[in-house]
């Protein structure tokens, strides 16, 4: 059964009883210091307390408080997140049963859910293909999609080179030539390259990863097998709680 207090919640309940125990303290250490300033007037005081005991006097109310009301907090706080915790369980749960029911009236309960989980994969932005698997075009293309930065400096830079190499065997010209032509020629190779492949990330995006049938009923399975164990953890915890109820009686 899953905790009614989880541990993620540990620092938030600590630090809210931590945060009520030092308000409370410095509220009962400056009441306390005040008394202490007031009976310091009074000679007998004076005379029959030393400077441990007035020490004892400011020190252990505000300890005794801060550690009082810390633990108050801790316990109300522990009670209310048991409560949170309990009451979205019982949420789920109910959601579900009600889903069901209302299902099953309609005779084709899973039928229902498996087109629904069918609908969200294919409006989750994907193309299906009709082949078997995908081709080689599908693959770039999914690719190009994934990595544009890549494939821009995948052609990019060996674009860049040949034209350099290019320019080299061009005899007639002088080295700040070729370097200028390399530049010219080699910066339309790379905007052409960013055109290209962006525009082709554009237009997959808009589209959609590029799928087979197969990969479709495979994340349809997975869905459901999620399903599943969620409802086999909400029975086992539901049969935990009913066990516990008839022990208690």
């Amino acid at each position: 059964m899953a905790s009614l207090t989880p541990k993620e919640r540990k620092e938030e309940v600590t630090g809210s009883a931590m945060s009520e125990g030092v308000m409370n303290g410095s509220i009962v250490l400056g009441t306390a210091m005040g008394g202490l300033f007031v009976a310091m007037r009074n000679p007998n005081f004076r005379k029959f307390t030393n400077w441990q005991s007035r020490t004892a006097i400011v020190i252990m109310p505000a300890l005794f408080t801060f550690a009082l009301t810390s633990e108050l907090k801790m316990d109300h706080r522990m009670h209310e997140v048991a409560e949170e915790t309990e009451f979205a369980m019982k949420s789920v749960e109910w959601a579900d049963q009600e889903m069901r029911r209302r299902q099953r009236a309609m005779g084709k309960e899973a039928q229902d859910r498996r087109a629904m989980y069918r609908q969200a994969v294919l409006g989750s932005g994907i193309t299906v293909v009709d082949t078997p698997e995908l081709q080689s075009h599908h693959k770039a293309a999914n690719f190009i999609q994934t990595n544009p930065f890549k494939c821009i400096g995948a052609v990019a830079v060996p674009g860049v080179a040949y034209v350099f190499r290019a320019q080299k065997k061009q005899e007639h010209l002088s080295l700040q030539m070729k370097l200028l032509h390399t530049r010219v020629l080699g910066q339309a190779t790379v905007l052409i390259t960013l055109l290209g492949i962006m525009g082709l990330k554009e237009m997959m995006d808009r589209r959609g990863k590029y799928v087979t049938e197969a990969d479709v009923e495979d994340r349809v399975r997975q869905m459901e097998s999620t399903r599943d164990s969620m409802m086999e953890r909400l029975e086992y915890e539901a049969n935990q709680r009913n066990m516990r109820s008839r022990l208690q009686r």
